[in-house]
């Protein structure tokens, strides 16, 4: 519908296949290039979580997990899971990911991102830990030396962002996670409690930086 909308009002975004036309046809080839393009805009949606302290500490909620599960990927504040989604529709949007494609795109890149949230020794080796995050290597982002801005490999699917960015770690093996700031609420609370005491968090550091 969005899509549609801003099409009758004359903004046509540009596609792929317009901008490269050796993907012309090449279906399958062109939905590698939006995961890609979409993978590198979340890096920058992650690493940005860790940079303003006012979204960390709705995004602290996700670092406060101390036993990794493939679910953890789904232990978000619902307002930084907002920003997530508005971020990653502006994306598309903006490169002219086709709507029935948008669905899949999210499916794959979700499917990917929790099997690194697993909490298993899974290691892909040397050259394929360069080619895809591992559980292993996405465990050090959620360690207790590596909460808030301090962190490292904030890639979602693909580390080549973080190599490129010098934000890669691979030397770290299977780390302690957690987030020793992480009130408890944040830790053992209810569904319901782990969103207030985002908001609070939230609504405190609105206050420290207007006082």
């Amino acid at each position: 519908r969005l899509n549609g909308f801003l099409t009758d009002h004359g903004y046509v975004p540009p596609t792929l296949e317009r901008l490269f036309p050796f993907l012309l046809g090449q279906q399958t080839l062109t939905f590698l290039f939006y995961v890609i393009i979409l993978d590198f805009a979340d890096y920058w949606r992650h690493r940005l979580s860790h940079i303003f302290d006012w979204w960390y500490a709705l995004h602290a909620l996700h670092h406060a997990q101390t036993q990794m599960t493939f679910w953890s990927d789904d232990r978000n504040h619902l307002l930084d899971e907002l920003m997530s989604f508005a971020w990653f529709l502006a994306v598309g949007l903006l490169i002219g990911v086709p709507p029935l494609q948008f669905p899949l795109l999210i499916l794959l890149l979700k499917f990917l991102e929790s099997l690194s949230h697993a909490n298993t020794r899974v290691r892909f080796g040397w050259l394929g830990e360069r080619l895809l995050i591992s559980p292993r290597f996405h465990r050090a982002h959620h360690g207790l030396l590596a909460a808030g801005q301090r962190s490292c490999n904030f890639g979602a699917v693909l580390p080549w962002w973080d190599m490129l960015f010098g934000t890669a770690d691979f030397a770290h093996e299977f780390v302690r996670t957690g987030d020793p700031a992480a009130e408890a609420a944040l830790v053992r609370g209810s569904w319901a409690a782990q969103q207030a005491a985002g908001v609070r968090r939230l609504l405190r550091i609105s206050a420290a930086r207007a006082a």
